[in-house]
């Protein structure tokens, strides 16, 4: 089961895989069978101020396009990020609610 600051390969429904975070905790994804994530991209992250954009060493991952996507579209495991840029990005939640 994925938990936060987990990177997955992921379906998003267009022709291309993409890598996202997940944000949302095992719980949730088991109760709603849908999974909170930031996708990555490849634009610079001073383009959109912080915090919402999550620079780490496995990529940019954009908490201000956050979606949710069911579980099964979550192909495979491709890293983690560190605890550091998981607060982060649990910060810039915060700053949504």
């Amino acid at each position: 089961m994925s938990e936060p600051g987990d990177i997955y390969v992921a379906d998003l429904g267009d022709e291309q895989r993409h890598r996202v975070m997940i944000a949302s905790t095992s719980r949730f994804s088991q109760l709603s069978g849908r999974v909170l994530v930031a996708p990555e991209i490849s634009s610079p992250p001073d383009e959109v101020p912080f915090p919402w954009r999550i620079e780490t060493d496995e990529g940019v991952f954009a908490v201000d396009l956050m979606l949710t996507v069911a579980s099964e579209r979550l192909l495979e495991q491709a890293g983690r990020v560190n605890a550091a840029a998981t607060a982060r990005m649990r910060r810039a939640l915060r700053q949504i609610s």
